[in-house]
């Protein structure tokens, strides 16, 4: 007896070619599924490249802040030892100017 052959009347099952289509559209959703899962591979390839260069860039800031960072407190140092200085001159000009004084009397 052949697969689609009914073993009760003998010739072909009337559910043979239900069988069929079934196969057909499992056959069908199967393909349907696999470009699927594919197109989301795709995706999350492209996801991974992208965060890889946002990684970068995000690194590349953070250095550059660090950079700008100590520049800045460079440049918030400099008022201050320039405010030294002429407090330092100052001093100096005005003991040098009290020990002028006491030398001439």
């Amino acid at each position: 007896m052949g697969e689609r052959e009914c073993s009760v009347s003998g010739g072909a099952c009337s559910t043979a070619a239900r069988v069929e289509a079934l196969e057909r559209q499992m056959q069908t959703e199967k393909s349907e599924r696999s470009r699927a899962h594919e197109k989301i591979y795709d995706r999350l390839g492209e996801l991974e490249r992208g965060m890889t260069a946002v990684t970068t860039q995000y690194s590349q800031i953070i250095s550059q802040l660090a950079s700008m960072s100590a520049d800045l407190n460079t440049l918030k140092d400099r008022p201050s030892r320039r405010w030294e200085s002429v407090v330092a001159a100052l001093i100096t000009g005005v003991v040098g100017y009290l020990l002028a004084r006491l030398g001439l009397n």
